[in-house]
């Protein structure tokens, strides 16, 4: 390998010992793909986490979850004080009469109330 020479572009020779040390160790360097990006320490826990069994272990743990507690979905509760009692900003109210349905009604107001 001549020195202005691009030492990927060069084929190594067929003896290895024409070439000194620098020589190989350049033109390694030039024929190397990118390194790869770092990664953390490989951990049991992580190798356990990313195989397939894995995997299947947890969605089977997640199901089981469900069947012994349902389907917890957060449901997200606003609550904030106001002036008024609860049903007074309302423009109705509604009396149920459940022994006796045909008693139940619904009362209009006349105006509902400025918000």
């Amino acid at each position: 390998m001549d020195a202005g020479e691009d030492p990927a572009a060069s084929e190594p020779p067929e003896d290895p010992e024409d070439w000194s040390d620098e020589q190989w160790i350049e033109w390694l360097k030039a024929t190397d793909d990118e390194p790869p990006a770092e990664r953390g320490p490989v951990t049991t826990g992580g190798r356990i986490v990313h195989s397939s069994a894995g995997s299947v272990l947890g969605e089977a743990m997640l199901a089981v979850g469900r069947v012994i507690f349902g389907r917890q979905d957060a449901e997200v509760v606003i609550v904030a004080e106001g002036k008024s009692e609860p049903g007074e900003d309302e423009p109705f109210t509604v009396h149920l009469d459940p022994e006796h349905p045909e008693r139940s009604r619904a009362v209009f107001k006349k105006d509902p109330p400025e918000r």
